[in-house]
């Protein structure tokens, strides 16, 4: 169903958001620049108060509302419409409603029910602010009393053109308050039903619409509708200093994050140097004008935040830094602040921080949100849930909570781990072989645990007219907490070669730059195919540490040890060191150095088995990040390997790599990549080229 919306709605429709800037009246200073401000400001007013009332008495018919034609002598029926009817467009028309509803002979049906639609948009106003003021658990009891009147009002409203603009005006309103209480769908589809009709909608419809497509991860339609919120004639947003309403910044935020998110960074880019250009550093209307403008701190924080969305995290960081010694106890610095750790991969510096504002600001819903993530990744799991039941369904309007909710619902799943590989060419090894490993964990028991499911399959082809073949099943259990990941399982492979085993890793991050693990399997997958061929089974003992200076660079240096049933114990020494050269928001490149080393004690082996081999390669990757959708992205990938190897007995040799991968970004927690690759490497006297394809997913079910 279309509705048709009036091209000229009646100018007191207007009145009710301009009228909320006579709060703003100055008082007297003494000092010059205070009285200079105190002029400004009350120019400003009356200029507003003067355009609002020729805007309320347009020239129009005799029969509009609360109009005489010119040359006719006013009735006192006509003095009534015209007093109520500015009444209602000055900011009262609860009042204004009540009085007409006594004059049926003054007021006709289409004139309460214009009047009524004034005490919708008031409705919605005061909603929204109670919302934004408090966080008691009724925050959203006087939007959802604005809904129903809303319907209510509706199926009162009589079909025809006649009442298109009253209608149209209301269904307008009611887009606001559905997404007040949560009802982002409806609140969308209402709004796409409305943009279909060639007339504008108000600005704080356009804006509420941007909010609902945000909350839904759809940046791309989110952009559209702040744009037009930001254009729009019909109740455009004008300056104000009341408590939480509407502000053109506040529509310019959302503006720039839905660019960030929808990928088009050259736009937020323009946005932000505009919003700059036009915030003056004192505000105008502010009841102290030597006081720093609140919306140019904004401005200073989205420059911040612009930095780490666009993957300069450093800059961001200390951008950050350099406004919180201005501003020390402001809460959204001291959350993006702490958001800007995470990005750093440091959990602990922004637990801590998220704390500490919690000390001063304990009812900051941004902050707990945060606090709430930073127990996801470190495993505190008891804090999380803490923090998801205080949030309930009591902020069904709030992003950043709703962001929070769906990590912990994410934390909450079951989760799916694949990785597979095959390659083929290198004959040492393999004619060709393949390998898919598969966990697959269960929902959390206790919070700290889960039970999983691990299996293995394998194949090769050695090149001597046979193939082996190799089936691995197990199950074990998995603990996290503060830090502390382990994991224990029981597992049985299946053939001629049955085994049982055990296998078990350990993980433990004690602060922000450190993270060691130990792992034990006393069945391995990790031996050469021909071992397994000649009915070959080993244990593997193996442990790691590694560094991480920020995002950007960490260290790596791992040792494993294996002993395999012929008696040969094979050692390796391994050694990385990782360093991000360049991150903007399309483009990465990368670096891993990597020096190893491997021995064993039998060489005389079926199997590629050498007294002692060492291998030093650099492998340089280039990403490219074309499309990104809020939470999701894609990214295409090179990686070239080039390096030397030196074999005992053997001599020295040089060995490259390149590979082609695509990786996506599925949501929260759920990731997939793939790829192919060419390698060429001399082993044993033979130079032989292979090919190489694998794939890694990681999704919550």
């Amino acid at each position: 169903m279309f509705f048709k919306c009036a091209k000229h709605r009646h100018g007191d429709f207007l009145c009710l958001e301009r009228g909320s800037d006579k709060r703003g009246t100055m008082k007297n200073r003494r000092s010059s620049r205070r009285t200079r401000a105190a002029v400004k400001a009350t120019a400003l007013l009356l200029v507003l108060l003067a355009r609002d009332y020729c805007a309320a008495q347009p020239n129009a018919a005799a029969d509009s509302p609360g109009n005489v034609a010119e040359g006719q002598i006013m009735t006192e029926r006509d003095q009534v419409r015209r007093q109520l009817f500015d009444m209602a467009g000055s900011g009262s028309p609860q009042l204004a409603l009540d009085e007409a509803r006594k004059r049926p002979d003054a007021f006709s049906q289409k004139d309460l029910l214009q009047i009524e639609s004034l005490v919708v948009v008031t409705e919605v106003h005061w909603g929204r602010q109670q919302a934004q003021a408090i966080d008691d658990p009724d925050r959203l009891a006087q939007t959802k009393a604005a809904l129903r009147h809303i319907d209510e009002m509706l199926t009162r409203i009589p079909d025809g053109d006649e009442y298109g603009d009253i209608r149209c005006a209301v269904l307008a309103e009611r887009i606001g308050a559905l997404q007040g209480v949560g009802r982002m769908q409806e609140a969308t589809a209402l709004y796409e039903q409305l943009s279909r009709v060639p007339d504008p909608l108000p600005a704080r419809t356009y804006a509420a619409a941007g909010d609902a497509y945000t909350y839904l991860d759809q940046p791309r339609l989110a952009a559209p509708a702040y744009e037009r919120a930001l254009q729009t004639p019909v109740a455009p947003l004008q300056p104000s200093v009341e408590p939480h309403a509407l502000k053109r910044i506040d529509v310019q935020e959302g503006l720039f994050f839905a660019y960030l998110d929808s990928g088009r960074y050259e736009n937020a880019q323009q946005l932000l140097k505009s919003i700059a250009a036009s915030t003056p550093l004192r505000a105008d209307l502010a009841d102290h004008p030597e006081d720093v403008n609140e919306d140019y701190g904004r401005v200073k924080k989205l420059q911040a935040q612009y930095l780490l969305y666009t993957d300069r995290t450093r800059e961001g960081v200390d951008a950050l830094d350099t406004l919180r010694h201005e501003a020390p106890f402001d809460p959204a610095l001291i959350s993006a602040r702490s958001d800007a750790s995470l990005v750093q991969q440091r959990p602990h510096e922004a637990e801590k921080m998220y704390e500490g504002t919690l000390v001063d600001h304990p009812g900051d819903i941004e902050t707990l949100a945060g606090l709430g993530k930073t127990a996801l990744q470190l495993n505190q799991y008891d804090r999380a849930a803490e923090v998801n039941a205080t949030f309930g369904d009591q902020f069904p309007d709030n992003n950043t909570v709703k962001n929070f909710q769906r990590d912990y619902a994410a934390y909450r799943s079951p989760q799916l781990i694949v990785a597979a590989n095959g390659q083929k060419g290198n004959s040492v090894i393999a004619d060709n072989d393949w390998g898919v490993d598969t966990q697959l964990y269960s929902q959390p028991i206790a919070q700290y645990w889960r039970v999983f499911a691990h299996q293995f399959s394998g194949r090769a082809d050695t090149g001597d007219g046979d193939s082996v073949s190799r089936v691995r099943n197990g199950i074990g259990g998995d603990f996290r907490l503060n830090g502390i990941d382990a994991a224990a399982e029981v597992d049985r492979s299946t053939g001629g070669n049955a085994y049982t085993g055990v296998a078990g890793t350990l993980g433990y991050a004690p602060d922000d730059r450190w993270h060691f693990q130990a792992g034990l399997d006393t069945n391995s997958n990790g031996l050469p195919w021909k071992a397994y061929q000649a009915g070959i089974t080993g244990r593997t003992l193996g442990a790691s540490a590694r560094y991480s200076v920020d995002d950007r660079r960490y260290f790596d240096l791992a040792y494993g040890v294996g002993r395999y049933s012929d008696t040969n114990v094979n050692q390796q020494w391994t050694a990385i060191w990782y360093e991000q050269f360049l991150n903007t928001p399309r483009h990465q490149i990368a670096t891993w150095v990597e020096f190893n080393t491997n021995s064993n004690t039998v060489t005389n082996t079926v199997y590629f088995s050498p007294l002692r081999d060492y291998t030093a390669q650099v492998t340089a990757m280039y990403q490219w990040t074309p499309w990104r959708d809020a939470d999701k992205s894609f990214a295409q990938r090179v990686y070239a390997t080039f390096g030397g190897y030196r074999q005992t007995d053997v001599g020295d040799s040089a060995l490259w790599e390149v590979r082609l991968e695509q990786a996506w970004q599925l949501g929260t927690q759920a990731t997939l990549a793939y790829g192919i690759g060419v390698a060429s490497q001399r082993m044993d006297r033979t130079r032989e080229t292979s090919k190489l394809i694998y794939l890694n997913l990681n999704i919550p079910l």
